[in-house]
């Protein structure tokens, strides 16, 4: 961790060529991106060619992973049969399965990491999930719980990145992004400042934008401006 500074950036030149910029607070801004290109679509940047994943890396793959749904002739067909249990499961089904588990837990962190692993694994159980129990899960989601690194979620900026932010941009995997959710991570909910510990902020906003407006999940960019903290506890902690 570093001090926080007492400059700030432009944000709006990070979010490229948006329509609208909706500043939620001072430490946090939601955009929506607009019908022109963004650097992150930039056809010059990265050349995308579409292909059929096979095998065990169809069942990696969050956003084709159907969990135990996958029929007889799927399994078949895309090289996965033998690779689950036999047993076939409907959504519903799993839905079933996945509150059970997640109401075993009493802690609401517990219950985000299972969440949190839920989603690495079948994005369209667990958005399916979260919007069957949007007043029982959003609360879970929406927490904070930056301290707590799994895997990579989002793009991480810094004053030191100043001059190559578009660089940066350019790193983000997906093409096609429609909102973008900015935070410097200064002002969190009821935990103050958390510095680059606050991604769980942006990264709880889209998930919800999925979930309730229909959002693409490859389309929602997180983003988290770094510029620091105040926070003396996270100044002092060597391992953070």
């Amino acid at each position: 961790m570093f001090s926080r500074p007492n400059l700030y950036g432009n944000l709006t030149k990070i979010c490229g060529n948006m329509r609208t910029i909706a500043l939620v607070n001072p430490s946090s801004v939601t955009a929506t991106a607009a019908s022109s290109p963004t650097p992150c679509s930039n056809a010059s940047v990265r050349q995308y060619h579409e292909v059929v994943v096979r095998g065990i890396d169809h069942i990696r793959d969050p956003r084709l992973n159907k969990g135990l749904a996958f029929t007889l002739e799927e399994r078949q067909i895309l090289g996965i049969h033998g690779l689950q249990p036999a047993r076939f499961k409907t959504m519903e089904e799993q839905l079933e399965l996945c509150k059970i588990a997640v109401n075993r837990y009493m802690e609401p962190l517990n219950k985000y990491l299972y969440l949190a692993d839920l989603a690495d694994r079948n994005e369209h159980l667990y958005f399916r999930f979260l919007y069957d129990n949007i007043e029982d899960l959003m609360p879970i989601v929406y927490t904070p719980t930056g301290l707590i690194y799994r895997r990579p979620r989002g793009l991480f900026i810094t004053v030191n990145d100043r001059g190559h932010v578009f660089d940066i941009l350019r790193n983000w995997p997906e093409p096609d992004v429609r909102a973008i959710c900015v935070t410097d991570g200064e002002r969190i909910l009821g935990l103050g400042d958390l510095g680059a510990n606050g991604m769980g902020i942006p990264v709880g906003k889209l998930a919800l934008y999925t979930a309730l407006a229909g959002i693409k999940p490859h389309q929602c960019l997180p983003v988290l401006i770094d510029v620091g903290t105040n926070s003396y506890d996270l100044l002092e902690d060597p391992l953070r």
